[in-house]
């Protein structure tokens, strides 16, 4: 679909989706200019609910969604980096309405029906990530199954456990926590306390690590809604409003399991964890989310966040090469840090151009 269609689509919509249109560019836009923090080469990971769009679209429907969706990639065609187009095997699950494949024959058939959907429909080929053959593809999405199942398990069990805690414990006994002066205790604040009562999953597809976030926050908010815990410790240590990961991974009310694809998502593309996994030079392809889930998207941008480290320096004349060493590995940590910064600065700008293009056009005005 050209501008031109996009923009007479547009001015058809209702007032309120046209706001929602907006929000959503803005999103998106936003997800490409912070994937140019890290360094390249790009993958653009899409979310299941951009491929929801394009099927709807093959369906005849035209959301507001769908036209943010096909105006994003405008902008992505005209910015002087390259991205590939990636579908991850829990994205390709959801796409199977959360079943697996029978055999080689359903799989071509699945795999072909939705390479031809992106391709056609955003002009850029696709890749795939491990479910490219049906071997690949029953692997992974039996790991995915087997995941979901504990996951489910896990969150049930949440949610009938007593979460009474006392947040007064003994020194030494392996809780984090903040010493009480005269006394062999410490105050254990409703976040330490989350973080020492999970136990890991047993997970085989989900990295166990990244995504114990998502099950220590349930936790955390379990403790903070728990009557019989001391109010005056939680008012005082918790900064936590919304549990925004609750919202993203999460049972229906009729107890379906929602978010898998956006857990995969938010593990493998936040900025923060990527770039501290590019640092001295380790070749690690950046994989930038493309979502127009807002919740989704709002945990992405808070993790954003980046920074550069070096080695503590140690006295003495006999550690003076190891210092320089560290010493010149910290200039060309910076040195990454600024080219971060002038990548960001050229998408940025090519973003700004972009949108004011389109008004000074008059194609999106509302």
């Amino acid at each position: 679909m050209e501008i031109e269609e996009i923009s007479i689509r547009f001015k058809a919509l209702k007032q309120k989706s046209k706001n929602t249109f907006f929000q959503n560019l803005l999103s998106l836009f936003n997800q490409i200019e912070s994937a140019l923090i890290l360094e390249g080469p790009y993958r653009l990971v899409l979310d299941s609910n951009i491929i929801l769009r394009l099927e709807s679209y093959r369906q005849g429907n035209v959301s507001e969604g769908l036209l943010s969706i096909l105006l994003a990639f405008k902008l992505i065609k005209k910015l002087p980096f390259h991205f590939d187009l990636v579908v991850r095997p829990t994205v390709f699950y959801e796409y199977l309405r959360q079943k697996n494949l029978k055999n080689t024959h359903e799989h071509w058939i699945k795999f072909k029906e939705l390479k031809n959907l992106i391709e056609e429909e955003l002009g850029a080929k696709l890749f795939f990530d491990g479910i490219e053959t049906y071997p690949g593809a029953e692997h992974f999405l039996q790991l995915i199954q087997n995941d979901a199942k504990k996951i489910k398990k896990t969150l049930i069990a949440y949610q009938n456990e007593n979460w009474h805690i006392n947040f007064i414990q003994r020194a030494g006994s392996g809780v984090a926590g903040f010493p009480i002066t005269g006394t062999g205790y410490i105050l254990v604040p409703p976040a330490f306390a989350a973080d020492a009562l999970f136990y890991p999953l047993g997970l085989e597809y989900f990295d166990e690590t990244k995504s114990s976030r998502f099950f220590t926050q349930y936790i955390h908010k379990y403790i903070i809604e728990c009557k019989s815990n001391d109010r005056d410790v939680i008012n005082k240590y918790n900064n936590e409003k919304d549990f925004l990961f609750t919202q993203i991974l999460k049972l229906t009310s009729k107890g379906n399991l929602m978010g898998l694809a956006d857990l995969d998502i938010y593990t493998n593309c936040n900025i923060q964890s990527q770039f501290s996994n590019q640092s001295h030079s380790r070749y690690a392809p950046a994989s930038a989310a493309l979502t127009i889930d807002g919740k989704l998207a709002r945990a992405l941008r808070n993790s954003n966040s980046h920074h550069i480290t070096s080695g503590g320096m140690i006295c003495g004349p006999e550690n003076e090469n190891d210092n320089n060493a560290k010493m010149e590995a910290f200039i060309e940590e910076h040195k990454r840090m600024r080219e971060s910064e002038e990548r960001h600065r050229i998408a940025i700008e090519a973003s700004r151009e972009f949108i004011k293009e389109l008004l000074l056009s008059g194609a999106f005005s509302d």
